[in-house]
């Protein structure tokens, strides 16, 4: 899939949800206000009388104050539903009753959808969601929710653990994954706001309506009430229908390029199929909880059964994925589902690596393969080699990293741990700012994590990374802030800041930073306007991949001329890197999809100009398109 074609649709799709909202914001204004002013007409005549002309000059007053009553409810409604999301995707399945599934759980069925989740993540280069089960369902479905991969969360029902076995299961975390790489997340969080504050008018006449006095002497004043509440109610559903349209129009057809992208992660179009064919059985994908209406326009399959279809019929998603699939057998998909056997799968580990890749040094040694060209087609595009490598890499990672009584405190000293200094000179002056940040708590864990890391190959442990993030951002906000405060200190404890150092604590910073607040776009900006820091990029990744000045230099200018820019600005060192870097790609981030397609593809040259790539320089690479936001699977 086209990662760039789908973050411009994502913008697209973006700008006419807006259009669409404000006109099913002005249809509910304007039903209010009739049914405001004839219930006036009732208590001025005593008849019934229809609004219009006729009704806003008896009662204009009238009619701007509901106006600005309806479109303050639905803007302050709208508001709390996006603070309350603001946390991200953990919220949206709290709210359906999902229970989050610990690093450390012995359900062997958790445990298999926890590595699969891990190896999705790893090879498409995000950090590990959150992942929640919705014990509750029986139903085969599944979302993912969130803001941004950093505080994205995985939710999958009951009945998808039980009866998908791993390929199926592979397959649906596979379609979720498209979405969370591709900006529909952002998207459909941004709706569930909207929707919420259309369905608040709805809820405001249901309330009316309950509690109306209906005895006594308030029996007129309470059949007026009465019958307001049954009116405001009704036009309230105006809202609640636009709501179910926009749905409809916002997802259907993501649902198609999703399962497509699927096959792409797994190339097993069958265990998608058989998933798809497993909820056409009597088990299904209907979910029971009374808030899925608010997520249907998210979730895999059907939650409900409604007007307005958020998915395209499972016949036609499954002949998408098996052109031999004949609809009429759509009728017969209604088969007994089965609990599936769990199954053993064989990983063998990759033991090619020396020993000598303890050493950090060894790191800027080794190379890796790249075509530049190909290189902004693999951004948030992993393939079945990348799935392969993920799912090696795991089975390879310690087992043991967040084991003990808190989980939390081991996964914070394994971070710490990953920047401790070689030198004992050092790596005392580090320890006393540990102890200075957390006191003396994380000694013992921080020894151990130290003796684990020794048999960790160094490219092998920014991948321990994404699996303590989901730990440590179940943290406070202030304890995490403290955290990345002192990662930065220790990197910065010899004065000077190595790439390894560099891209840890850049990832770590997007991954946890991300997850403390919504990411909030970076403002927009031409890649004509942006030189400077084109400039800071570029000759930064230059001489990091480059032994000398000339060779750098050379390089800087084969990355800038693929930009074409009309003015291209020279090369020049760049003292003090890693803080010119940050600025440089906070600005950068403002690009547009096709300008950083561009700026992707001329770093992809930059690095290969010496016709080597080393992993440095590749996972410098990733950790600035982490910041672009622009996720870039291992080279």
């Amino acid at each position: 899939m086209d990662f760039w074609a789908r973050q411009v649709e994502a913008r697209r799709r973006s700008r006419w949800l807006v259009v669409l909202f404000g006109v099913a914001v002005l249809a509910v204004v304007i039903a209010v206000n009739i049914v405001v002013l004839a219930v006036l007409a009732m208590l001025d005549a005593g008849t019934p009388v229809a609004g219009g002309a006729a009704g806003f000059a008896r009662h204009p007053r009238a009619v701007v104050t509901t106006t600005m009553a309806v479109l303050g409810v639905i803007t302050i409604a709208n508001l709390y539903r996006t603070v309350t999301l603001a946390a991200g995707g953990g919220v949206v399945a709290r709210s359906l009753g999902g229970m989050r599934v610990p690093a450390d759980t012995t359900d062997p069925l958790q445990r298999r959808l926890l590595n699969v989740v891990e190896e999705m993540a790893i090879a498409s280069g995000v950090p590990v969601p959150a992942v929640y089960v919705l014990e509750q369902e029986d139903g085969i479905n599944a979302f993912a929710a969130g803001h941004t991969a950093a505080n994205a969360a995985v939710a999958v029902t009951r009945g998808a653990l039980r009866h998908l076995d791993r390929a199926e299961l592979q397959g649906v975390i596979g379609h979720e994954f498209s979405h969370l790489l591709n900006g529909d997340m952002r998207l459909n969080i941004r709706l569930m706001g909207l929707l919420f504050g259309l369905l608040v008018i709805a809820l405001a006449g249901r309330t009316v309506y309950q509690y109306a006095p209906r005895r006594g002497d308030a029996r007129r004043g309470g059949g007026v009430l009465i019958l307001a509440g049954l009116a405001v109610m009704t036009v309230g559903y105006i809202g609640v229908f636009f709501g179910r349209l926009i749905q409809a129009a916002v997802s259907r057809q993501r649902e198609f390029l999703a399962d497509a992208s699927s096959v792409q992660f797994t190339r097993d179009p069958g265990g998608l199929r058989d998933a798809l064919v497993k909820i056409g059985s009597v088990q299904g994908s209907r979910l029971v909880h009374p808030q899925a209406e608010e997520v249907a326009h998210m979730l895999f399959a059907p939650g409900l059964t409604r007007w307005f279809a958020t998915h395209p019929p499972l016949a036609a998603r499954i002949r998408a994925l098996d052109s031999s699939f004949d609809a009429a057998e759509a009728a017969n998909l209604r088969l007994e589902v089965r609990p599936q056997p769990l199954g053993v799968v064989q990983v063998v580990a990759d033991d090619r690596l020396p020993a000598s890749f303890s050493d950090p040094a060894v790191l800027a040694r080794q190379t890796v393969a790249l075509d530049p060209a190909v290189l902004p087609a693999r951004v948030a595009n992993p393939g079945a080699a990348e799935m392969a490598r993920a799912r090696g890499l795991r089975a390879a990672l310690p087992g043991d990293v967040l084991a003990g009584d808190d989980p939390a405190a081991q996964a914070t000293a394994l971070l710490l741990a990953l920047v401790l200094d070689a030198d004992p000179a050092a790596r005392a002056v580090q320890m006393q700012k540990v102890r200075a940040d957390f006191g003396i708590t994380l000694d013992a864990a921080l020894a151990a994590q130290v003796e684990r890391l020794q048999s960790v190959a160094v490219d092998r442990r920014l991948a321990l990374l994404g699996r303590i993030v989901p730990v440590l951002r179940r943290l406070p906000p202030g304890t995490r802030q403290r955290i990345l405060g002192t990662l930065t200190a220790l990197a910065r404890t010899d004065g000077a800041v190595s790439v390894f150092e560099y891209t840890l604590g850049t990832l770590a910073r997007v991954y946890l930073g991300e997850s403390l607040a919504p990411h909030q776009a970076a403002r927009r900006t031409r890649l004509a306007a942006a030189t400077v820091e084109v400039q800071v990029l570029f000759a930064t990744l230059a001489a990091h991949g480059h032994g000398d000045e000339h060779a750098a230099q050379s390089a800087y200018g084969q990355g800038i001329a693929r930009l074409g820019l009309s003015q291209p600005p020279p090369y020049r060192a760049q003292p003090g890197w890693s803080a010119a870097l940050d600025r440089a790609l906070r600005c950068l981030d403002g690009l547009s999809p096709a300008d950083k397609a561009r700026v992707v593809e001329a770093l992809g040259a930059t690095i290969v100009h010496d016709g080597q790539v080393t992993k440095a320089e590749a996972e410098l690479l990733r950790a600035i398109c982490a910041v672009l936001h622009c996720p870039l699977p291992p080279l």
